[in-house]
């Protein structure tokens, strides 16, 4: 593959594993809106949320298997027609039920972009530096995503209506659909396995029994939620709790949006210098430390700013962290990269979706709770990550 193609698959890939931020992030400063039109609880509205992410987490587990057995490109192109209809069955839901079973519609067909992503980057690239190269590259462009779309977001909320953030969905699920015909099958069928359901449920158990699969792909998954409490609350938090103009969501979301993005690009430049277990161990450093400073401020005094500038440090050690958790579990997948994928991707937003409805219901009066679970889920990270070291250790 010469440079340019490399560029635009790399470019592609991140698009692709952008449905998720995109889907989610894009009709945050909506939320409050969207209750006040359905007249319904605060909870209800995080349902999209968290269902979305239940949809996203168990529908993982059918597209890897499916793709090892009929080709990346197959399950990318069924996964885009569903989240096209999905994306406009949001857009025309008369009330709040609709809206859920919509999101998780649409969360079906945009799970298969970020499994197809990962097991592409792996059908790729064999070296575990070489998978997280390339996973930071496409982090670094997919977390345009989650700085945009609540900007646009936004503006289209502000211009027109909250039912526009689903069409601009749709008409970029339909963008990636068409850029799919010019994508090579990564997965050739000289190497496909049968899908059967007895091997698959072998295979499944196969790959969470092994210890050095399972702690990593764990820590990813704290790790994540811990920034997924922020991005589910903060709508609710900003615009209900601190009175932010909803026009004005967009901008205080893309500063953590951006830090997440400095983070993957200081990854590349510090893996020139420093190992891979320094760079972890900097990361944690700062991920724990940034919560524990939002747990600080908010019990002193309350304050957007109690919030926004802690934040930026959690999600700028995310941004770090999160590549070289994700590398080590795939250092350990022989075969059946699409299942691995698949289970990883499931057990991360599993928890997120768990965290996010949690987060609906205690974030009434106060963001202390943020803080705590934040600081929770880090330390629940450092745990696992110290586990897998002395598994590793002992082998």
């Amino acid at each position: 593959m010469n440079k340019r193609n490399q560029i635009f698959f790399t470019a592609y890939l991140a698009a692709l594993a952008a449905f998720a931020p995109f889907s989610t992030d894009i009709y945050l400063a909506s939320m409050p809106i969207i209750q006040k039109s359905f007249h319904t609880h605060a909870a209800n509205v995080q349902l999209t949320l968290s269902l979305f992410f239940v949809g996203f987490a168990v529908m993982q587990l059918i597209w890897g298997p499916l793709s090892d057995r009929i080709g990346r490109k197959a399950v990318i192109f069924t996964g885009l027609m569903t989240f096209i209809a999905g994306s406009l069955l949001c857009a025309v839901s008369q009330n709040i039920t609709s809206l859920i079973i919509a999101r998780i519609i649409q969360a079906l067909g945009a799970c298969a972009g970020i499994v197809m992503a990962t097991a592409s980057v792996k059908d790729h690239f064999k070296e575990p530096k070489a998978v997280s190269n390339a996973l930071s590259r496409i982090m670094s462009i997919m977390m345009l995503a989650p700085m945009i779309a609540p900007i646009i977001g936004s503006y289209l909320l502000a211009r027109i209506n909250w039912q526009s953030n689903f069409y601009f969905l749709a008409i970029y699920g339909a963008m990636l659909f068409f850029a799919t015909f010019f994508i090579q099958e990564s997965h050739p069928k000289a190497i496909r396995r049968p899908l059967k359901a007895k091997h698959l449920i072998t295979a499944y158990i196969e790959q969470t029994k092994s210890i050095p699969f399972l702690l990593p792909t764990l820590a990813a998954s704290t790790n994540f939620s811990a920034m997924f409490c922020f991005i589910s609350s903060s709508s609710f938090i900003y615009i209900k709790l601190y009175g932010l103009p909803p026009s004005q969501f967009g901008y205080f979301f893309a500063v953590n949006a951006a830090a997440l993005i400095l983070g993957s690009i200081s990854l590349n430049r510090l893996k020139e210098k420093l190992s891979d277990q320094h760079i972890m161990q900097i990361a944690m450093t700062l991920t724990l430390s940034g919560s524990c400073v939002m747990l600080i401020a908010l019990t002193l005094k309350p304050s957007i700013f109690s919030i926004a500038a802690p934040s930026f440090i959690v999600t700028f050690g995310i941004g770090l962290l999160y590549p070289e958790i994700i590398a080590l579990a795939l250092k350990h997948v022989v075969h059946h990269t699409g299942l691995a994928s698949s289970l990883i991707g499931t057990t991360r937003f599993t928890l997120a979706a768990i965290t996010g409805f949690i987060m609906g219901l205690v974030i009434t009066y106060s963001a202390l709770p943020l803080a705590i679970s934040m600081l929770i889920l880090n330390v629940f990270t450092l745990i696992l990550m110290h586990a897998y070291r002395k598994a590793e250790a002992s082998r």
